[in-house]
Order: structure tokens, then C-alpha cells, then sequence
């Protein structure tokens, strides 16, 4: 353990406070990728399709046929071939990566789980339970999320998502259908909204809801609690006892995890939408433009920003507390370390609290415009 940690801080003085992460890919057996994540073969075999990559992430997947660490990133070493997961590098030096404070107050974890969703088909229609359901059934986190619609140009066949229960629907009417369990007449039940390049949506937990095919950022707590409302998917029958009910006594009490409120709001696609909130800047936007897609404004469970820099700027930036950096676009430098995107060892990188709380530069150094996104975890508000 003391080597690894002679590592870290090896790693973490050479790159002057930064980590750079490998790419983690994840597999999904119900829907298929449409390999928009830059990799020449997404199929998986047995384990269906690579259609979600994960960053700067301490979650294992919890899928059918186990791999072990699948999830988790592990750190780029500029020297040793040593392996060594992001969760490792927290767990040995908390206070240089999280901030004192801040890994006092969250368990010395991140706390937030960002992903690149490249499905080829909408996700089932399903939710996430609330905090108390959350706890009670399965003790485990809720999950709160939201999602970013990244520009791309296959947006997949099904760029919509079904998000919440129409404003006349209530229980009664969804418990036959639960019942029953043979159908994916629930999908009637839910408007559906068309998904948007640089728009996005903010889901509560207890909101049913069926991403689509757009290419997306997602950002979310560390949880994957979560109980599949839609019996059949595709011509695929699903186990309600493995999937809706999960250890729940009926139907009717998987129906109470549903936050009806918030679900059958008449006015959902205006309160959950979500544009780019432009940040200004006192010393102008000359050298690029800072906005946040997922707004500190809407929840404390987590935040983001895109920045976008015009060939030959540099940005100066400062924030309260460490953030993961995704490069989507372009290429240059971080802090005088080389950036690249679509380039697996040089697009992702975890910036410390040491170097996040002090002013550092991002310099475009390419002849397109770059585009990057930090992402903060809890109680960050940059």
C-alpha cells in the first residue's frame, strides 16, 4: 500500500495536481450501441454491446455476467505500468484530491457517477426510488440525475424519451397494467419528449422515465437502485419479480415508490428542461464562454459545465473544489499537460482540489474551437 501511495504522489506532483484517467467502458446486454463512443467493435459477445462509458467513476457495474472492476476508472501511469483504480487513489490520499473538507464530508468519495449513453434503443421505462424508499427496501442511495444532449450526428433511431405520467393519470391506472405484466402499454401512459443537441432534462428520483438515443452526458449520484415499470421490451418479457418488484411484497407497493407529484406535473417539460446557463466573466468572454448544463441552481447532489474555447485562447479558470474534465472537442493543454479529444489516454483527467482551487489554464492549441465539461460532485457550485 505505501507503494501505491508513493505513486500517487508521484503521479500527482509530475502533473502539478492532476490524474489522468483511462477510458471505462461498460456493457449492456438489452440495448445496442451505435458505436459513437470511439471504439472499432462495440459488441461485447455475451454481454451485449459497449454503449456506456463512464468517468471518473468508483461504481462497479452491476450486470448479469460479472467482469470484475467493470466501472471503475483507473489512473493513466506516466512511468510504472502499476494498476490503480480512482477509488484506490481516494481512499490513500483524500485530502489531496478531495480537499480536506470536502472528503471529510462525503466519505472520501467523488460522489458522482458521469456517463456517455450510446444506446441504439430507448432504456426501459424505469425509476429510481426516493431516498427513504431507497434506504428502507435495498439500503442503498437514491439516484437523482440529469442528462445533456451532446452534438453528434447520428442522434440514434429514437432520439425521444418518455418522461413522467400525463396529468390525468393516477395510480389506478397503471396498477392493471402492472398486474397483468404482459405488455408495454405503460409506455401510453407517458408523453414523450423529442431530445435536443445542448438542451437536456433534470429527473428526480420516483419519475418513470425511458432515456432515448441521442448521444448523452449523464450525470447522476452513486447508486444504482432501480425498478423496470415496462413488462416487455422489444419483444422481451422481463421477470417482475427481478425487475419491478426486487424484493417489494405487490405491485401496488412498487407504485407507491412513483413521486406522483413531480411525475404528473402539466407543467413538466418547463419545470425539468434545462438550457445552457451562460456564466459571465469579468474579464469577458473573448477567451471563451463557461456555462453551466447542469446548474448548481436545480439540486445539491451534483453540477457541470461545458466551456468552449476558440482556436489560440486560453481560460483561466478557478473553482471551490476538485471536478472531472472530458475534453469532447478539439485538443491543447491543461495546466501546461497535453488534452486531446477522441484520444483514450489524453480526454479525461481528474483535477484535484489542490490545483482546482487555484487558478490553472486550459489553452486551446488546435484549429477548432474546443469543448470540455467539468463535473463537480455534491455541494460544489463553482
Amino acid at each position: 500500500m505505501q507503494d501505491l501511495r508513493t505513486l500517487l504522489d508521484r503521479e500527482l506532483n509530475k502533473a502539478g495536481g492532476l490524474l489522468r484517467l483511462k477510458p471505462t467502458f461498460v456493457a449492456r446486454d438489452l440495448y445496442p450501441a451505435l458505436g459513437r463512443l470511439g471504439l472499432k467493435d462495440p459488441s461485447a459477445g455475451e454481454r451485449g454491446w459497449l454503449c456506456e462509458r463512464w468517468i471518473a467513476s468508483c461504481v462497479e457495474a452491476d450486470n448479469p455476467i460479472p467482469v470484475k472492476h467493470e466501472g471503475l476508472s483507473f489512473i493513466v501511469p506516466s512511468e510504472d505500468e502499476v494498476e490503480m483504480s480512482f477509488l484506490q487513489a481516494l481512499a490513500l490520499r483524500p485530502e489531496r484530491l478531495l480537499g480536506k473538507e470536502y472528503a471529510g464530508a462525503h466519505q472520501n468519495r467523488f460522489g458522482v457517477l458521469t456517463k456517455l449513453l450510446d444506446i441504439g434503443l430507448p432504456i426501459p421505462w424505469h425509476l429510481h426510488a426516493g431516498e427513504e424508499d431507497a434506504r428502507r427496501y435495498w439500503g442503498k442511495n437514491p439516484k437523482e440525475e440529469a442528462y445533456y444532449f451532446l452534438e453528434v450526428d447520428n442522434p440514434g433511431p429514437l432520439p425521444y424519451s418518455h418522461l413522467g405520467v400525463h396529468p390525468d393519470v393516477n395510480p389506478e391506472d397503471l396498477l392493471p397494467l402492472l398486474q397483468r405484466w404482459d405488455d408495454d402499454k405503460v409506455l401510453d401512459l407517458s408523453p414523450a419528449y423529442r431530445l435536443n443537441v445542448g438542451e437536456g432534462f433534470h429527473i428526480f428520483p420516483g419519475v418513470p422515465h425511458a432515456p432515448g438515443t441521442a448521444l448523452t452526458l449523464e450525470i447522476q449520484e452513486e447508486s444504482d437502485v432501480y425498478n423496470v415499470f415496462q413488462a416487455v421490451y422489444y419483444g422481451r418479457r422481463f421477470s417482475k419479480e427481478a425487475l419491478l418488484l426486487r424484493g417489494l411484497p405487490d405491485e401496488r407497493a412498487a407504485l407507491r415508490l412513483i413521486d406522483w407529484e413531480k411525475s404528473k406535473r402539466p407543467d413538466f417539460y418547463r419545470a425539468y428542461h434545462t438550457v445552457p446557463e451562460r456564466i459571465r466573466r469579468a474579464e469577458g468572454e473573448e477567451e471563451g464562454t463557461e456555462s453551466w448544463v447542469f446548474s448548481p441552481q436545480r439540486t445539491r447532489k451534483f453540477s457541470g459545465k461545458e466551456v468552449r474555447i476558440p482556436p489560440g485562447k486560453t481560460f483561466r479558470s478557478q473553482e471551490p473544489g476538485a471536478y472531472a474534465f472530458f475534453l469532447w472537442k478539439g485538443e491543447g493543454s491543461l495546466n501546461g499537460q497535453e488534452v486531446r479529444a477522441g484520444d483514450p489516454s489524453k480526454d479525461e483527467v481528474f483535477v484535484t482540489a489542490e490545483l482546482a482551487t487555484r487558478l490553472h489554464v486550459v489553452t486551446n492549441t488546435g484549429r477548432e474551437e474546443m469543448v470540455f465539461y467539468k463535473i463537480f460532485g455534491p455541494d460544489v457550485s463553482g
